[in-house]
């Protein structure tokens, strides 16, 4: 991982069409975690990815309650 320099919520601007529950600070988050791992990030790659690990996670939560038995899930007595 490279040393990447802490982003201000200040210096960053929401692109438009991003959901309204996606703050600057948000973004600093996502950017934070993200970049040593990806490198130089924008802004609507942020967006991206927050918006797909929500999907995500909607899916697996909607998996959870159809109650769907994970492929290679044992039963142990």
């Amino acid at each position: 991982m490279s040393d990447v320099p802490p982003i201000s919520p200040d210096a960053l601007t929401v692109p438009a069409g991003t959901p309204r529950w996606v703050t600057p600070e948000l973004l600093a988050d996502t950017l934070r975690v993200f970049r040593p791992y990806y490198g130089n990030l924008t802004s609507q790659d942020a967006v991206s990815i927050i918006v797909n690990v929500g999907n995500l996670f909607d899916a697996l939560r909607d998996r959870k309650r159809e109650e769907v038995p994970c492929p290679g899930a044992r039963e142990f007595p």
